[in-house]
């Protein structure tokens, strides 16, 4: 079914796409262009659903990142029976319903945990103009699949169009600030009891909503450095959205009877979990402080010996990008029996660009490439103070850890300058107009905007095929 997205935001029909770029090589395409390894994709979905399913947690993958329907088949997984995801536009959603349609029809409808239909969170508290399309497309499914986030009691006023237009109610989670301020009500404010009696006048939900949970997002996670720091944040998120739920429980004693879900998640807390999983391998267990594996392990006790539900989400995970290997929260899906940290070898997006000239006169040598921040995004990396570094790909250079030794050191914005990355190191390889470079972005939810698809490699392939394109992932466009 066409959408009115696709109508206002149209992208070249598939075939026309895959007829332009399937089986050329890297190497052949125009730049720059934005490039996804399908192994590590997987291997990174993967890890995290092995993970949560090792501690009985739910996942709730969000879709912001990449806007695929291809890889929000890998972060709900074969396995799954259920399908729970956020999404942040409405384009998002609008580019899924086809694909929860399907999983509808293959079963994977309803979770028993919950009781619950295929579920899609609009994860930012909606803007009243957007109820109505919210609506539409909820008629596509089923009663309770629907959901959005209030952290104000006038929000309220404005959704009960949703079930005008669908006929059933609106699922309603209380958005919580724990710590990141970009939005979301603390627990303890003066506010927080009045929303809850605006959703519960006379001890009862309102006749066009329904409370379903509490949902945090630990944003301010990105400025640890460690798995420890970011299982820290963890814990504490679980804890406030506890003592959240224990005030509305005293506020309407006995009104609330379903399970509250209690949703807290950003890739680096999200992943922290990955090394308490894998809590018998001594590398990983050295990963987190003493005592902080118990401490979680108590959180979750807590939670299962109460009517609460504890889920994840996380976003950026499937792709990486440097922020994250910034954060050293998580470990490896490319050498998990190693015990080591998230590196490049992780990071499945990079941006194809090609080298447009050379400056060798200059103080040190620099190089002018085709990707600017209109392809790169112009989102600082804590870690170092460029815009992107250049893999070892296509590189005659001894590189460390996938680097070339360039990195992407100024930018404007349709091109980009490389300047030398790593000091002390005397063989910084030579480069040469017109050669291609693979680039990994520090910011992968905003260097993959700039671009209408992703032409997709897979390096789990013999060598020879790794730098194939075997297939093209469309990304939704739009709001």
């Amino acid at each position: 079914m066409t959408s009115i997205h696709q109508n206002l935001y149209p992208t070249p029909a598939r075939t026309e796409i895959l007829e332009n770029y399937l089986g050329k090589k890297l190497q052949d395409v125009s730049t720059p262009t934005a490039v996804v390894d399908r192994a590590i994709v997987r291997r990174n979905c993967e890890q995290m659903l092995q993970a949560c399913r090792a501690l009985g947690c739910s996942f709730r993958p969000h879709v912001k990142t990449h806007k695929t329907v291809e890889v929000t088949r890998f972060q709900v997984g074969d396995a799954s029976t259920n399908v729970h995801v956020v999404v942040s536009t409405l384009a998002e959603f609008d580019c899924l319903v086809d694909y929860l349609l399907e999983c509808e029809a293959q079963g994977k409808s309803v979770n028993q945990a919950l009781n619950a239909a295929i579920k899609v969170l609009y994860g930012i508290p909606a803007p009243p103009s957007t109820i109505r399309k919210l609506a539409q497309l909820g008629t596509r499914l089923r009663p309770g699949s629907v959901s959005v986030l209030v952290d104000h009691p006038d929000q309220l006023q404005h959704l009960g169009l949703f079930k005008e237009i669908t006929g059933y109610r609106l699922l309603v989670y209380i958005k919580i600030d724990t710590g990141y301020h970009r939005a979301g009500i603390t627990h303890d404010s003066s506010q927080f009891p009045h929303l809850v009696s605006a959703l519960f006048p006379d001890g009862h939900d309102l006749p066009c909503t329904e409370f379903h949970g509490l949902y945090s997002h630990a944003g301010h996670s990105y400025g640890k450095s460690s798995p420890d720091g970011a299982m820290e944040l963890l814990i504490q998120e679980i804890k406030t959205l506890q003592l959240a739920s224990n005030c509305i429980g005293e506020l309407f004693p006995g009104k609330v009877q379903q399970r509250i879900v209690l949703s807290v998640g950003a890739t680096p807390t999200a992943t922290s979990i990955q090394y308490m999983a894998n809590h018998g391998n001594d590398h990983i267990e050295h990963a987190l402080k003493p005592g902080q594996a118990d401490m979680l392990g108590r959180c979750l006790r807590d939670i299962h010996a109460t009517k609460d539900f504890l889920e994840l989400h996380a976003g950026v995970y499937p792709f990486l990008d440097l922020q994250q290997l910034a954060t050293e929260a998580s470990p490896s899906a490319s050498t998990p029996s190693a015990g080591l940290a998230i590196s490049t070898h992780d990071v499945a997006l990079t941006v194809l660009t090609e080298v447009a000239s050379l400056y060798n006169e200059r103080d040190e040598h620099e190089a002018l490439i085709s990707a600017g921040s209109l392809a790169l995004g112009r989102e600082p990396c804590k870690s170092y103070r460029g815009w992107g570094l250049v893999s070892d790909w296509n590189v005659n250079s001894h590189p460390t850890g996938r680097s070339s030794c360039w990195e992407v050191g100024r930018i404007s914005q349709e091109h980009g300058i490389l300047t030398q990355h790593s000091s002390g190191l005397n063989d910084i390889p030579e480069l040469h107009v017109g050669q291609k470079l693979r680039v990994f972005p520090n910011h992968a939810c905003i260097a993959g905007a700039h671009f209408g698809w992703y032409l997709v490699v897979d390096s789990d392939l013999a060598e020879e095929k790794r730098d194939e394109i075997v297939d093209v992932w469309i990304r939704c466009r739009g709001w």
